[in-house]
């Protein structure tokens, strides 16, 4: 095997033991009205049923995948579900952290941050 293919074959190992996601996602029901809570409740239920690890937030919702087809079909579920309510337009906004060089997580990225970093910066902005 001549270098360029044991390159090749050691980042595909790599990237296959060492893949972690972590996504935030906001789905806008246009046309809704303004009181939004009964769909963001119906996310939570079918995410909680599929098993999902997910983070809520005030204005979006984060989650945890080992590939980028796990976290598409989980928003395809969701718009899915949202589009079989009876909605007619779903706006989708996706952030996503791809790691290949450790693993991550939700908890290990506010862990970077530090609870009491977090607490003093809520408590700066009044919130």
């Amino acid at each position: 095997m001549d270098g360029k293919k044991i390159s090749k074959v050691l980042y595909t190992l790599r990237v296959k033991v060492i893949t972690m996601i972590v996504a935030d996602f906001r789905i806008i029901p246009v046309g809704a009205g303004t009181s939004l809570g009964d769909y963001v409740k119906a996310v939570y239920k079918l995410l909680d049923e599929e098993g999902i690890s997910y983070l809520p937030g005030p204005m979006s919702t984060s989650v945890e995948t080992e590939t980028l087809k796990d976290l598409l079909d989980i928003i395809n579920s969701v718009n899915q579900m949202l589009a079989e309510s009876g909605l007619q337009r779903i706006m989708t906004t996706l952030n996503i952290d791809y790691r290949l060089d450790k693993e991550a997580s939700m908890e290990s990225k506010l862990g970077d941050v530090g609870e009491q970093d977090l607490r003093e910066h809520i408590r700066c902005k009044g919130i």
